[in-house]
């Protein structure tokens, strides 16, 4: 891989790390699935299995919680040999606003007040070129610290 070649795969796999965290906080399902391979295995927080299982666990937590928002930053980028895949590690700080009156403990203790709940850690993952075009193929999610507290809304 060219030095050409890889600058402009870095710019591709950063689009596809963006266009996760849009679809996130879009609610934009279709856009987040479209970010990993069908055969793609996901370990983030509790749960481990395919795209579809992340889908379903992320819009199940995120339907009651009105706004997130999602940034990506520092990512790294080591390529295998032959320039067919990439191991990334990109920092990420999620955002979250949870209304007062949401139920408790689901996903942190509220006391019945809105809430800032601000997660920090970093998307390690695979990408593979399959078919001209990068792909998520496996994420580990690691969150490295979080916290929460009342909102001033």
């Amino acid at each position: 891989m060219d030095k050409l070649e890889a600058l402009w795969a870095r710019e591709q796999i950063r689009d596809i790390l963006h266009r996760y965290c849009k679809g996130i906080d879009r609610r934009d399902w279709e856009l987040v699935r479209s970010c990993f391979a069908d055969d793609h295995i996901h370990n983030h927080g509790d749960i481990t299995g395919s795209p579809d299982d992340f889908v379903r666990m992320a819009s199940g937590l995120l339907e009651a919680i009105p706004a997130t928002h999602h940034s990506i930053s520092n990512v790294h980028f080591e390529f295998s040999a032959d320039g067919s895949s990439v191991e990334t590690e990109a920092n990420f700080v999620a955002y979250h606003l949870i209304e007062a009156g949401h139920p408790e403990g689901m996903p942190v203790e509220t006391n019945g007040e809105a809430t800032d709940w601000i997660v920090a850690g970093r998307y390690c993952d695979r990408f593979e070129k399959r078919d001209g075009e990068w792909i998520i193929v496996r994420r580990n999610a690691f969150h490295d610290w979080e916290r929460h507290d009342p909102a001033r809304v």
